[in-house]
């Protein structure tokens, strides 16, 4: 009896329904890795600019900005709302805006976690930027809640929605404003309650997360994941 070679039409029917269900179950998968990628990349970038904080020590008593020069992790939105990215700085001259030499390293690429407002690139990156900001483009975030964060504003305590939390020298969070002037109370801008920070998805089926940082000790956690 002669052997066959290749497949009959029935085994080639059955290959493809076997990667068809295969490929239903991957889709979950795929979403489900792209929000784990996402918790952690920002996870870690928070915690990266706390741990700047408390070894680089920027606060000047004797200016009356002196707070614009804390460490800070901050959103903000591309040109033409081409998407979000992150920052992460010391505004050390004060002048209420991070510039590029100021900006921190990201430590994965040797590159600048920096960008300014212009259209987030599409595809050609500079070689200087590290492409991780860019969490619309890499990940999907398209928006960045920082509504449920209390600070004491000249000793009132409010909710903030300013798109950023900095850390003093004790790895406390704050959030700043332009001016700080000596008539105002030393720690205006402090957080008095925990920061609670929601990351939502352009993809409506991928589940949004929440990083919180504790009001006391500016220790950063996912919501969902507290042990992580």
């Amino acid at each position: 009896m002669r052997k066959q070679n290749g497949f009959t039409m029935i085994e080639l029917i059955m290959v493809l329904v076997v990667l068809g269900i295969l490929a239903t179950y991957s889709i979950p998968r795929l979403n489900r890795d792209t929000r784990a990628e996402a918790m952690n990349h920002m996870l870690s970038m928070i915690r990266y600019t706390q741990n700047l904080a408390l070894h680089d020590n920027k606060q000047l008593d004797n200016n009356s900005s002196w707070q614009l020069r804390f460490w800070r992790f901050e959103i903000k939105k591309c040109g033409h709302n081409t998407g979000l990215y992150y920052r992460i700085g010391s505004d050390e001259d004060m002048k209420g805006v991070l510039s590029q030499s100021e900006s921190a390293i990201d430590p994965s690429n040797g590159k600048y976690l920096y960008w300014n407002t212009n259209d987030c690139p599409k595809s050609a990156i500079p070689a200087h930027i590290s492409p991780n900001i860019f969490i619309t483009q890499k990940y999907g975030i398209n928006e960045v809640d920082f509504k449920k964060c209390k600070i004491m504003q000249d000793g009132v305590k409010k909710d903030s929605s300013i798109r950023h939390v900095a850390f003093d020298s004790f790895g406390r969070y704050y959030k700043l404003s332009k001016s700080y002037n000596k008539a105002n109370p030393i720690y205006n801008g402090i957080g008095v309650g925990d920061c609670k920070i929601e990351f939502k998805f352009e993809d409506s089926s991928i589940k949004p997360f929440t990083i919180i940082i504790n009001k006391e000790t500016g220790f950063a956690y996912l919501q969902e994941r507290p042990n992580l």
